[in-house]
């Protein structure tokens, strides 16, 4: 019990756990939902994975921003900005799937192909 009370969320390692976190459950979303609709791509594959390839080196700009200059806000900022984009991507999966999203979020969504 006493691991939990020194449990600080500041620690490095949330920076990279959360959002490969959220980067595994936009993947895990995605293929599910192509899946569900007959729609398995490896081409589409390549490119989300290439755009998560991406987002890591996003994060690590962040790291080096901030060990090579001391500048910590820059790292932060990429952290933040790339859980924004997974959660995004993870409620567009979602309401793709159907599964019940508020409405005021649900039409801020592109969760549409447009045609």
């Amino acid at each position: 019990m006493e691991e939990l009370m020194n449990l600080h969320f500041t620690n490095i390692w949330w920076t990279i756990g959360v959002p490969l976190f959220f980067m595994v459950l936009d993947i895990i979303t995605g293929y599910y939902n192509a899946w569900k609709n007959n729609e398995v791509s490896s081409s589409k594959m390549r490119n989300g994975l290439g755009k998560k390839c991406a987002e890591l080196c996003y994060i690590a700009l962040g790291f080096i921003f901030k060990f090579a200059f001391g500048v910590e806000s820059i790292m932060y900022f990429m952290v933040i900005y790339v859980c924004y984009m997974e959660m995004v991507s993870l409620f567009e999966n979602c309401a793709k799937l159907g599964l019940p999203i508020p409405s005021k979020l649900k039409g801020r969504l592109n969760d549409e192909p447009k045609k």
